[in-house]
C-alpha cells in the first residue's frame, strides 16, 4: 500500500488527511479493514464498559466516548493504524481531575465536569496544534512516560481490588489502598472473589490459549449469562443494573467559570498523557510502515478526538496501544477501520446497551486488572537500569511519584524530571579534544581512539557536541579555560570545532567574546573551524567574529592547523 509522502499536500489535505486517503481507497483493502474494524470493537465494548468504572461514570458512558472519537480522529489523523478511545491511564487521570471538585456524591455535578474536562482536553489541544506546539512532545522523556504508564498501571490495578473482593478499599495512596484490603479480610465476599477471580483467571487463560478469541468480550457475555441465570445479587454480588439504550442527553447543567478554572491541571495532565503516549505509538506504526506523521496535525486531532467524545456525553479519551496493535494484526490497512468500528460502536449504544444490565461488577473490575497488566513491563525498566543509570533513575521516580501521590502529580513529576534532563543535559553536553591518527591526516577524539595522539604540543582543538547557547556557554568557556591551565605547555593556540554548534544565542555570542579576550591575555589565539553558515552569520552580527577575526575563521579543522603551523614556523 503505497502513498506519495514526498510531495507537500495542499491546505485542505493537510488539515483533512481523509481527503487524500478516501479517494485513493483500493478495494483490496476492504476485507481487512472489516475484520479489523471488527476486532477492535470486540476489544473496546468490554474495555470501554469497565474503564468508565475508573473513570467514576455509568457504564455507558465508556461506550459514549468511542464513536466520535473513533471518527474524529480517522478524518483528522495523519496516523493509518490508531485506535484512539477510552483508556485506563486516560479515565483514572479524569477522576483524579473531577473527584476533588464533587462533594457529597452529587452524581450530575460529577458527570457534568467529567465531560466538560473532556471538552476542555480538546480545545487546549487543536489550539496547541493550530500554533504548532507539537514539538514539545521532544521534552518529555522516554524513561519518564515508561515509569509512569508502569506505575499507572499499578495504581488502576490496585484502585480494582476492591471490586474483586466485593469491598469499598480506601487508602491515601497506592500502598495504603492496597494494605486496606487485606485489612478488611473479614468483609471480603467469597461468592464475588470467585466471580471476579475467576473471570480474571479465564481472561489470562484465553489470552494465552486463544490469543485471536476477543477474551474480554466472551467472558463479559459467559458473565452476563451466569449472572441472569443464577440470579447473581441473590448472593450479594453487585452487577451493573439498568443500562439505558439510545443516544445519550445533552447536559451541562451546573458548570460554572471557577469549575473551569479548577479543572486547568487536570486537563493539562491529559495533554501531557494523551500527547506523549499517543504519539509514541503511532510513531511505531509510521515507522513500521513507511509513512509520515505531523506532530502539530496529530495534535489537532487528539484534540478533535477529545471533543468528539465530550460532545457525546463521554470521558478525555487516548490513543490506545493494546488496540492499535490488534488493528494492525487483525491486518487493518486505512482508518476506514475506525469508521467501520464507530459504527459497531454507535450501534451496541443504540441497540445492545440494554443487554449489559446483569454484568457483575467484578467481571468489569477483571477486565480493567487484565487489560492494564499488559502495561505494566519491568523488563523495561531492567532495561533502562542496564543501560543507562540515569533514565532507570528518571523512570523510577515517576513510577514512585504515581503510587506515594498520585497521577497527576505523578504527570507533573514526569514533566518536572523530562525539564531538568533536558537542562542538565543542554547545561553539560559531551566535548572532546581532537587528534590526529598516524597519517597525519584523520582527526578523531583522543579519549575515544587511543592509537591517535595530539596534533602538536602547542595546540588544543576541542569540539563541543551541541549549539551554543545560555545553559552551557559558562560550561564551554570554563572547559576550554581549564584544559588551557591543565596544558604544558601552555597552548599557543585554541580551535573550537564548530561541526555540531548549529546555532549560537547572545548569551553564548557574549561569552565567546570574553573567551576570545581571556585567552588573548595569556597569549593564545582563538580559531573557529567548521562553523556553520547561518550559525556563523549570527556571530557576525553579534561581534564574535570581529573579536576573534576574520582571518581565524576557517572551513575546515585542517585549514586552521595549516594555519597555526604557518604562523608558528
Amino acid at each position: 500500500m503505497a502513498r506519495d509522502t514526498h510531495k507537500r499536500p495542499g491546505l485542505i489535505k493537510r488539515y483533512l488527511p481523509i481527503t487524500a486517503w478516501l479517494p485513493a481507497y483500493e478495494k483490496k483493502w476492504l476485507a481487512g479493514d472489516i475484520v479489523a474494524a471488527l476486532t477492535v470493537w470486540a476489544l473496546l465494548v468490554p474495555e470501554a464498559l469497565a474503564y468508565a468504572g475508573i473513570a467514576g461514570v455509568p457504564v455507558q458512558y465508556g461506550l459514549y466516548a468511542a464513536p466520535f472519537a473513533l471518527l474524529a480522529y480517522a478524518v483528522f489523523g495523519s496516523s493509518r493504524h490508531m485506535v484512539f478511545g477510552p483508556s485506563a491511564e486516560g479515565a483514572a487521570v479524569s477522576a483524579a481531575a473531577v473527584a476533588p471538585l464533587v462533594a457529597g456524591g452529587d452524581s450530575d455535578r460529577y458527570l457534568a465536569l467529567t465531560i466538560t474536562l473532556a471538552l476542555m482536553v480538546g480545545v487546549i489541544m487543536i489550539v496547541l496544534g493550530l500554533v504548532r506546539m507539537g514539538f514539545i512532545a521532544k521534552f518529555f522523556a522516554a524513561p519518564v512516560l515508561d515509569g509512569f504508564i508502569v506505575g499507572a498501571a499499578i495504581f488502576i490495578a490496585v484502585g480494582q481490588l476492591g471490586k474483586v473482593f466485593g469491598i469499598a478499599a480506601e487508602g491515601d495512596n497506592t500502598f495504603s489502598k492496597f494494605a486496606d484490603v487485606f485489612r478488611q479480610a473479614g468483609s471480603w465476599s467469597w461468592t464475588t472473589i470467585a466471580v471476579g477471580g475467576g473471570c480474571l483467571l479465564l481472561l489470562f487463560l484465553l489470552h494465552r490459549l486463544v490469543p485471536k478469541l476477543p477474551a474480554a468480550l466472551t467472558i463479559m457475555v459467559l458473565a452476563i449469562i451466569l449472572s441472569s441465570a443464577l440470579k447473581f445479587t441473590d448472593h450479594g454480588i453487585s452487577i451493573v443494573g439498568e443500562v439505558p439504550s439510545g443516544l445519550p442527553g445533552w447536559s451541562l447543567s451546573g458548570v460554572g467559570l471557577s469549575d473551569i478554572w479548577s479543572l486547568v491541571p487536570g486537563a493539562l495532565g491529559l495533554v501531557v498523557l494523551c500527547f506523549a503516549e499517543s504519539l509514541a505509538t503511532a510513531k511505531v506504526y509510521a515507522t513500521k510502515y513507511g509513512y509520515r506523521l505531523d506532530p502539530n496535525l496529530e495534535m489537532m486531532s487528539y484534540g478533535m478526538a477529545n471533543v468528539g467524545a465530550g460532545l457525546f456525553q463521554g470521558f478525555a479519551v487516548t490513543g490506545s496501544v493494546s488496540k492499535t496493535a490488534a488493528n494492525d494484526a487483525a491486518g487493518g490497512k486505512t482508518e476506514l477501520a475506525m469508521v467501520f468500528c464507530s459504527i459497531l460502536t454507535l450501534l451496541t449504544i443504540l441497540f445492545l446497551a440494554g443487554l449489559f444490565k446483569y454484568l457483575p461488577e467484578a467481571t468489569l473490575a477483571a477486565v480493567v486488572i487484565h487489560a492494564v497488566a499488559r502495561l505494566i513491563r519491568f523488563k523495561e525498566l531492567r532495561r533502562l537500569y542496564r543501560v543507562r543509570k540515569t533514565d532507570f533513575a528518571l523512570a523510577f521516580s515517576a513510577f514512585l511519584g504515581v503510587l506515594i501521590f498520585g497521577l497527576l502529580e505523578g504527570i507533573l513529576i514526569g514533566v518536572l524530571l523530562s525539564l531538568v534532563l533536558f537542562i542538565q543535559r543542554a547545561s553539560s553536553p559531551h566535548w572532546v579534544v581532537l587528534g590526529v591518527d598516524e597519517s597525519g591526516t584523520r582527526y578523531g577524539a583522543l579519549k575515544e581512539h587511543p592509537d591517535y595522539r595530539p596534533i602538536d604540543p602547542a595546540l588544543i582543538v576541542f569540539r563541543f557536541d551541541a549549539p551554543l547557547i545560555f545553559s552551557n556557554a559558562d560550561e564551554f568557556s570554563d572547559t576550554i579555560m581549564r584544559l588551557v591551565d591543565e596544558a604544558d605547555p601552555q597552548p599557543r593556540a585554541v580551535i573550537v570545532d564548530g561541526e555540531d554548534i548549529f546555532d549560537i544565542d547572545t548569551t553564548a555570542a557574549d561569552k565567546l567574546i570574553e573567551l576570545s579576550g581571556g585567552l588573548a591575555k595569556k597569549g593564545i589565539v582563538l580559531l573557529l573551524a567548521r562553523v556553520h553558515v547561518p550559525t556563523l552569520e549570527t556571530m557576525r552580527r553579534e561581534g564574535v567574529v570581529d573579536a576573534v577575526g576574520e582571518e581565524n575563521v576557517f572551513p575546515t579543522v585542517d585549514d586552521a592547523v595549516r594555519a597555526y603551523r604557518e604562523r608558528s614556523s
